[in-house]
């Protein structure tokens, strides 16, 4: 009999045991620092049994994130591990089920996961999002030139840079809330975040501490590697307010040049200088996948753009996996949200859950035709992708889980 529960700590030895088996990992287990982030995730991670024995977990991390300018919570899924020996029985399946049905309950509209394999978490319906492109490419090609840019070290700290972070990922549609990431926002709060402690860490062992530098209007988080050709500029992580603070930033970085050859910098899918380099100079990066939670808390938040077609729409969504999504639904957006409810009227078109989902993640509609999601025209459709066809989806390497 499969049961699933929440961890308690004394499972923690039992989880250790199947991270490393699943992960390599963590190599020291009984490390005071190791054991001190597991005991953090006990209250956000489940487990199943078979007969009294755990033999799978994961763990829902409960960011906030932005989705077409508005703060939202998401359930963001990680670390799931069975035992090798429990594998292929879909023990997998029944606690990311589990948590799943945990996190309508809460109210979350959506979950986000960074997979080992997308097929896997397809069949629970998954989807791929458009979050960004890794560049590895000689410094030579950023643009600008630093010469012509104030900019000074700073810290992370830093209210300015924190406020230009803000005001770059409330732009970007699922780019975490990094300021407060579990719980309401607090603007008196005098500690550093969570997310910002776990950026001070350079990306590799063999890289420099990160440094915070700051432009009117952005900043940099970086480190170095080596010296010369061969040495190259990591940026961290990157923020910025409007165009003008992007040229700036981007020229900021040009300062590396004759110290380093090469820079590594996470851009949003769009951003010119992703689009002009990418098809020579991306990099491996980590697929993003999402999936609606719960329809009306996915998309009462969201808002007609001003000036947009707010006209309802009635649509037939089919999911198989979650069924208190899958009907008939009279969607209505407006300038303070969008209103959601069950219909018995004809739906003008169909589309499965995944679908809809790739859809407000940016995904043109008509692709998402192509694929075998769309019956039916694609004008409803487009009228609920306007409510975040304005905020790309983007969430930096920086913000792994």
């Amino acid at each position: 009999m499969t049961v699933v529960r929440p961890l308690r700590e004394d499972d923690l030895d039992v989880w250790l045991r199947l991270r490393h088996a699943s992960f390599g990992a963590p190599r020291e287990p009984r490390d005071p620092q190791v054991l001190a982030v597991m005991r953090s995730r006990l209250p956000y991670s489940r487990g199943a049994e078979i007969d009294g024995r755990l033999a799978a977990c994961c763990t829902w991390h409960p960011f906030r994130a932005w989705v077409g300018g508005v703060r939202v919570r998401v359930g963001a899924l990680a670390s799931v591990v069975t035992a090798p020996e429990a594998r292929r029985r879909g023990l997998a399946r029944a606690v990311i089920l589990a948590g799943l049905e945990e996190l309508r309950t809460e109210g979350v509209g959506w979950a986000l996961e960074q997979p080992f394999d997308p097929r896997f978490y397809a069949h629970l319906g998954f989807r791929a999002f458009p979050a960004g492109v890794v560049l590895e490419m000689p410094l030579e090609r950023l643009p600008g030139d630093a010469r012509a840019v104030d900019f000074a070290p700073t810290t992370l700290a830093d209210r300015e840079v924190r406020s230009d972070h803000a005001a770059f990922a409330s732009a970007h549609s699922f780019a975490f809330d990094r300021d407060h990431p579990f719980g309401p926002p607090d603007p008196e709060g005098e500690d550093l975040p969570l997310r910002w402690r776990d950026l001070r860490e350079a990306p590799a062992a063999d890289t420099t501490d990160t440094t915070a530098y700051r432009a009117e209007g952005g900043y940099a988080l970086v480190a170095t590697r080596g010296f010369g050709a061969e040495g190259r500029l990591h940026v961290v992580d990157v923020g910025w307010r409007d165009a003008a603070a992007r040229r700036r930033v981007l020229a900021m970085l040009t300062a590396w040049r004759g110290q380093l050859g090469s820079v590594r910098i996470d851009l949003p899918v769009q951003d010119r200088l992703a689009l002009a380099e990418a098809p020579r100079h991306a990099a491996r990066r980590e697929v993003l996948q999402g999936r609606i939670v719960d329809l009306p808390a996915a998309l009462a938040p969201l808002r007609a753009p001003d000036g947009g077609d707010a006209t309802p729409l009635t649509l037939r969504v089919h999911d198989e996996v979650l069924p208190w999504n899958d009907g008939v639904w009279h969607v209505a957006p407006g300038p303070e949200g969008t209103e959601v409810a069950s219909s018995t009227r004809t739906p003008e078109v169909e589309i499965r859950a995944g679908g809809l989902a790739a859809i407000l993640a940016g995904v043109p509609s008509a692709a998402v035709r192509e694929a075998g999601d769309v019956d039916g025209p694609l004008a409803p459709l487009r009228r609920l992708a306007a409510t975040t066809a304005d905020h790309p989806t983007f969430l930096g390497s920086a913000d792994f889980f």
